[in-house]
């Protein structure tokens, strides 16, 4: 079952929640992409939630519980874990629309590590270097990176170096998830 508790934490001028699952791991991330949230905000056992989300979540289904009661059934599941990941840190953020092509050069220059450097470009040199990106988000942490991009229509991408490959509605448009390592 996915319960949520208030939002009630402040951050960034609006408020914040937990979303989780008492049953498993899977049920959680499969209802936050249904709802629209990007695998990048997993926290090792919730996702935070602010108010919009919150009432997404309870539209598709989650049920509202107080926050002890959350984290009691959390425990009481067994997929209680303390993230021991830091934060993702933000290295290149642009809301302007680019082409694919363009975005080799960004990562080449922003993404830290060789390896994921050339991970993530091998991905994107296989899709149509014409293709419109709305929105980039770079971001990386220990032992973890991720390109995050917003398109109009689904991209042919060679997804096989990455760990992870999300492609999922967000509105109008579609988040593509890029990630090499824990997340």
């Amino acid at each position: 079952m996915i319960l949520l508790d208030k939002p009630r934490w402040p951050w960034r001028g609006r408020l914040w929640g937990h979303m989780v699952s008492d049953v498993s791991l899977e049920e959680l991330h499969a209802f936050a992409l249904n709802i629209g949230k990007r695998r990048i905000g997993f926290q090792g056992d919730h996702y935070d939630i602010n108010e919009d989300e919150h009432q997404l979540a309870l539209e598709a289904g989650a049920t509202k519980v107080d926050s002890r009661e959350l984290v009691r059934r959390l425990r009481d599941s067994g997929l209680r874990q303390r993230s021991n990941s830091p934060p993702w840190n933000i290295v290149y953020e642009s809301k302007r629309i680019q082409k694919l092509s363009e975005l080799l050069l960004i990562v080449s220059t922003h993404v830290s590590c060789h390896e994921y450097r050339t991970r993530f470009c091998r991905t994107l040199r296989s899709g149509d270097p014409q293709l419109a990106v709305l929105s980039t988000l770079i971001v990386e942490r220990s032992e973890a990176s991720a390109v995050v991009l917003e398109v109009n229509e689904s991209p042919l991408l060679d997804a096989t170096g990455l760990d992870l490959f999300i492609n999922n509605e967000a509105g109008d448009a579609r988040l593509i998830e890029l990630i090499i390592g824990d997340c």
